[in-house]
Order: structure tokens, then C-alpha cells, then sequence
């Protein structure tokens, strides 16, 4: 008794899951609906064509087998084969340009959710995944989507309007023919369980190709330094065996499936044509007629063979649907609008603590930063520095106490996703675009002139290798800025940053590449305005002496202050 309730319970919230993704596919395929509603009224006039052909086909043939030739007949038979042709070229074309539309109109929505998301909810998926669910999954939801609908009523349509005709010239064919079907349904519906399964394994699996491969090739160098070709290959073979034993599998039962409900129809097939036959030879029915009766349960039957069919595309939707739902569902950063202009910031952080699920990595961490103020953010890897970092960009949030933002007109502001507005940022690493140099430039500012972007690059300690690029600003950079080096792809990011121009700058470990005597000139440079708030996290001790004050971060997420060496 338990276990039944256990599965009625299962049952219920399948269900309620399955509701659920239908309400959501309702919405988004809702501005899209009169090019669903053309696609319907196509198909249903093709099938009013179809069947004014057959009927006429009926016509030709009795006449020719009483020796006569009926040319209006023969005229109807041609032309709507013609008009068939036609009107399936304007579907095929409608359809592409529909499919396109939506598949990127759901691709535009999601990628928003990605962005718009917070931090901490979007990098516990892997980008490879998220990539698979944002080209595979929304191309298999949208395919089904567009034309999933129009064929279940266009089925419906053709089903009534074949057992109608037929039932009109041979009442128990056409109740043999429509009962018939139900059995070709039935053995479908006993492997949809392990169907399903394989479907959900398959897009796992790809998932974790194109993870893999993502990966693979973005740390080539680590792979080829650390001779591993050979396991990378191994890898994506090992995955290759699993999915191909699924797709093995999950053809074994579409092919058993296909073959059982084939079995049936054909069956049906043989028994109308002998039942056919029989009359024709009592003088009941008309060779034409005899046409007719083949056509109509082939369309019977092939009717309920689509809906068959219907039912794994079904399977695939929702799969789709769900996976696409875990990223559209994802809690939106909160947005308020607030452009208060500030006159210089500086920082107060009152007793605030922070965990990564269970390590505590900040404790009861209290500070005062006054506008204007260069601070050093010191300590041992894992510490909390880069955590910290993330705390003032309000990527991730506290568990307890507070941090604000406040400038020397007294206005004070909570940090949010709102106040990244005052902060620009070199992170660590190249984290560089491909494409041009200016193009990276503009991610800082898109109204930034050619003369800003010099003067961000000079000041930089960029200008010199960039005028020697063969295009200057338009020379183009590969993936993670591939013919750059280290020390060059960070000074462009520095000058990035720049080109922002916020009252705060954080930089992350920003010149870590760069030789000592190159830092020097460059910090020299950036630090020279008094105006704006620097925090600058480093490993580098020589980095300190161009700070006001240094924070240290010790292994239990305190932070103590010291004076810095004298400049």
C-alpha cells in the first residue's frame, strides 16, 4: 500500500511538472502563434487538396474501366498535384523562416536569464552544458513547438475526415481500420519509459562532450605540456562507447516499436485490400472505389501512426523544456535603477561574514575605506581576498552584516547590483575577447573615441606594441587573446578598465605577468589620481609601496591593517 501511494505521488508531481512546462512553452510561444495558426490553415487546405484528388482519382479510374476518359477529372487530378507542390515549397519556406525566428527568439530570452542571473546561480552549471541547453535543447524545443501543434489538429482533421469518407462507402472497414490503430499505439506506449530515459542520458551525454571539448580546448597548452593528448583522446572515446551504447539501446526499441506498429498496419493494410476485393468481385463496390478504400485506411491508419509519433516528440519537448527551464528559472539579480552620481567613494564594512557552503571564509570582517584611499588587499591563497573582491561587486552577498559604499557628500549607498556603477575592473588572467583590439576596448565604454583609446593605452603601457599591431586598433585577437602575450593581453585589460573610468578600481592580481620594471610604470600611472578609491590584490609585496594602507587576510578570514612602507 505504501508503494502505491508512493507512486500515485510520483504520478502527481510529474504531472504538475509536466503542467507546469506546458504553461511555460504556452508563454513563449505566444507572440509566435499566428505564424502557427498560417502553418495550421496550410496544412488543413493541403489536406482538403489531397482528398479532392483521391475522390477524383476515384472518377478517373471508373471511367477508364468502363472504356471511357473523363478529362475534368484527369484536370482536377493534375492541377491540385500541382497546387500540392507549390504550396509545400511556400510551407517548407514559411517554416525555416519561423523555426529560425523562434529558435533565436528563445536562445535571445535564455542567454538573457544567463546574464541577468545571479553569479553564484549560473557557475554551478558548467558552460559547456549551458551551451548544449542553449543550442541543442532550444533547437529540439523549437522544432517541435512550431509544428507539434498544427500536426496534432491537421492528424485530428485527417483522421475524422478519412474515417467520414470512408465510413460512407463501407461502414465496418472503416470502424476495422479506425480500430486497428489503437494496437499499433499500444505497443509504442510500453517502451516510453525507457525511451524517455535514453532521450534524458543522450542530452546529458552531450553535455558532457561539449564540456569536455570546451575545456580540452581551452587549456590545450596544459594538455600538451603535460603530454595528455593520449587520455584527452581516450576521454572522448570513453564518452563516444556510453553514448553510443545508449543510442543503441534507444534504437533497439524505436526499432521494435517501429516494427510492431508496422506489423499491425500492414495487417490492416492486407485486410482491407482482401475485404476490397471480395466486394468488388460481388459487384458492390468499383475498381475506383477499391483505390479509394486503399487510399482511406492508409490515411486511417497513418493518421494514428502520426499520433503515435507524437508521443516520443512529446518526450523530447518536455525534456527539452525542463532543461531549459533550470536556466529560465533562475533568480534574476535585483535592479533598482539607481544612477546617484557620487563625489568620490569610499567603503564601510560592518561585521560581515561570508561561508562557501560550509567553510566559513570570512569572519565578523569590519572596515572603514575613505574616498580617495589605495588599498592593499594581502594574503595566503584560499584566505578570502578573491572572495572579498566578489563581496564589493555584489556577486556574491553576506551571510551577515553589511557593506556600503558612500562619498563625501554624505550619500550612502547599500552595495548592490546597482553600485557596480562605481566600480571598474581588471580581473585575473586574460580575459580578453576575440576579436579587435577596439573591440575589447568598447566593452570599457562603447562612446569611447579613437583618442580615448590611445590615451587609455598609453597610460596602460599598450600603446607602443598596439601601434606596431599590423592594424592598430583593428587588428584581431584570437580566442583568449591568441598572439598576445600574457603581460600584453593584461595591459590591454587594464586600459580597459580605464576607458570606464569609476571613482573605484579593483585590481585583481592585474600585473602579475608583467616584469617589475613595466609594473612600476604602469601603476605609477594609474594610481596617480587622487580622486578615485584603488583596492589592488596582490602576491606582490613591490605593489604595496603605491598604497595607503594594506589589508591582510589571514588563514582564518580576519583582516588586520597596517601601515604600508613609506613611499
Amino acid at each position: 500500500m505504501k508503494a502505491f501511494f508512493s507512486r500515485i505521488k510520483r504520478f502527481f508531481g510529474r504531472w504538475d511538472e509536466t503542467k507546469s512546462s506546458i504553461k511555460w512553452m504556452s508563454k513563449i510561444l505566444k507572440p509566435f502563434k499566428k505564424y502557427v495558426y498560417i502553418i495550421l490553415a496550410i496544412n488543413i487546405i493541403s489536406l482538403a487538396i489531397s482528398y479532392a484528388s483521391t475522390i477524383a482519382g476515384k472518377y478517373v479510374v471508373d471511367f477508364a474501366t468502363s472504356g471511357q476518359i473523363n478529362p475534368q477529372y484527369i484536370a482536377i487530378m493534375v492541377s491540385t498535384s500541382l497546387v500540392a507542390i507549390f504550396i509545400g515549397i511556400f510551407t517548407k519556406m514559411l517554416g525555416d523562416y519561423i523555426g529560425e525566428n523562434f529558435t533565436f527568439s528563445i536562445r535571445a530570452d535564455i542567454y538573457n536569464c544567463v546574464q541577468r542571473t545571479t553569479w553564484q546561480n549560473i557557475t554551478r552549471f558548467h558552460s559547456g552544458d549551458i551551451e548544449t541547453r542553449l543550442t541543442s535543447d532550444i533547437a529540439s524545443l523549437s522544432d517541435t513547438l512550431i509544428h507539434l501543434v498544427p500536426n496534432i489538429i491537421v492528424v485530428f482533421f485527417q483522421l475524422a475526415i478519412s474515417f467520414g469518407i470512408l465510413f460512407y462507402y463501407d461502414k465496418p472497414l472503416a470502424l476495422f481500420a479506425l480500430f486497428l490503430g489503437p494496437f499499433g499505439a499500444a505497443f509504442s506506449m510500453i517502451f516510453r519509459k525507457k525511451y524517455k530515459k535514453y532521450q534524458t542520458e543522450l542530452r546529458e551525454s552531450e553535455s558532457e562532450y561539449r564540456s569536455y571539448m570546451q575545456e580540452s580546448m581551452s587549456h590545450i597548452a596544459v594538455i600538451k605540456t603535460f603530454q595528455q593528448e593520449d587520455y584527452s583522446n581516450q576521454y572522448i572515446n570513453d564518452i563516444k562507447k556510453r553514448r553510443l551504447s545508449i543510442v543503441t539501446a534507444n534504437s533497439r526499441i524505436t526499432s521494435i516499436m517501429g516494427a510492431l506498429t508496422k506489423m499491425i498496419y500492414s495487417l490492416g493494410y492486407v485486410l482491407a485490400f482482401c475485404w476490397g476485393t471480395y466486394r468488388m468481385s460481388k459487384g458492390d463496390i468499383t475498381y475506383g472505389t477499391l483505390t479509394v478504400f486503399i487510399t482511406l485506411v492508409s490515411q486511417v491508419q497513418g493518421s494514428v501512426s502520426s499520433l503515435v509519433q507524437i508521443v516520443p516528440q512529446s518526450y523530447n519537448m518536455l525534456i527539452s523544456a525542463k532543461r531549459i527551464r533550470e536556466i529560465a528559472d533562475l533568480e534574476f539579480e535585483d535592479y533598482s535603477d539607481n544612477k546617484t552620481e557620487f563625489d568620490g567613494v569610499g567603503l564601510e564594512i560592518n561585521n560581515v561574514s561570508f561561508t562557501y557552503e560550509t567553510e566559513k571564509v570570512l569572519k565578523n570582517v569590519t572596515l572603514t575605506v575613505a574616498p580617495g584611499e589605495k588599498i592593499g588587499v594581502v594574503g595566503s591563497s584560499g584566505a578570502g581576498k578573491t572572495t572579498l573582491i566578489r563581496l564589493l561587486l555584489s556577486l556574491v552577498k553576506p551571510d551577515s552584516g553589511e557593506l556600503y559604499y558612500y562619498d563625501n557628500r554624505g550619500h550612502k549607498e547599500r552595495i548592490s547590483t546597482d553600485s557596480r556603477r562605481l566600480i571598474t575592473y581588471v580581473p585575473q588572467g586574460n580575459t580578453l575577447f576575440s576579436g579587435t583590439v577596439e573591440k575589447n576596448l568598447l566593452t570599457g565604454n562603447q562612446k569611447a573615441t579613437a583618442e580615448e583609446m590611445w590615451a587609455a593605452l598609453e597610460m596602460a603601457g599598450a600603446d607602443d606594441f598596439v601601434r606596431k599591431m599590423p592594424d592598430g586598433l583593428q587588428s584581431k585577437l584570437g580566442e583568449h587573446a591568441g598572439g598576445l602575450s600574457e603581460g600584453q593581453a593584461q595591459r590591454i585589460a587594464i586600459a580597459r578598465a580605464l576607458l570606464r573610468n569609476k571613482p573605484v578600481l579593483i585590481l585583481d592580481e592585474a600585473t602579475s605577468a608583467l616584469d617589475e620594471n613595466t609594473e612600476s610604470r604602469v601603476l605609477q600611472r594609474i594610481v596617480n589620481n587622487k580622486e578615485k578609491t584603488y583596492f589592488i590584490i596582490t602576491h606582490r609585496r613591490s605593489m604595496l609601496k603605491y598604497c595607503d594602507r594594506v589589508l591582510e587576510i589571514d588563514d582564518d578570514g580576519k583582516v588586520s591593517i597596517r601601515i604600508s612602507e613609506v613611499k
